[in-house]
């Protein structure tokens, strides 16, 4: 999980063009980083480009922390690769 969580980071970090260092499992996308719904989105497509997935709304929804985006990536990733 931990090699997940800095890649997730490092989309975050590059499409919202601030430090990873500055970004944490617990940070809030929107209310820390002060992303809004387009930064999200754009955050959403890399990560589907990334890992080469499609999200779905209701997994969308979840998206509040770096955390929930590992966690919901996590049930949808590991399993393809079993």
């Amino acid at each position: 999980m931990e090699k997940l969580t800095n890649k997730i980071i490092k989309i975050i970090a590059k499409e919202l063009d601030v430090p990873q260092r500055s970004i944490k499992d617990d940070t809030s996308i929107q209310e820390y980083l002060g992303a809004d719904y387009l930064d999200i989105n754009n955050i959403v497509m890399a990560i589907e480009n990334k890992f080469n997935i499609e999200i779905d709304e209701d997994t969308l929804h979840q998206f509040n922390t770096v955390a929930n985006i590992v966690d919901a990536l996590a049930l949808v990733i590991e399993p393809e690769r079993n």
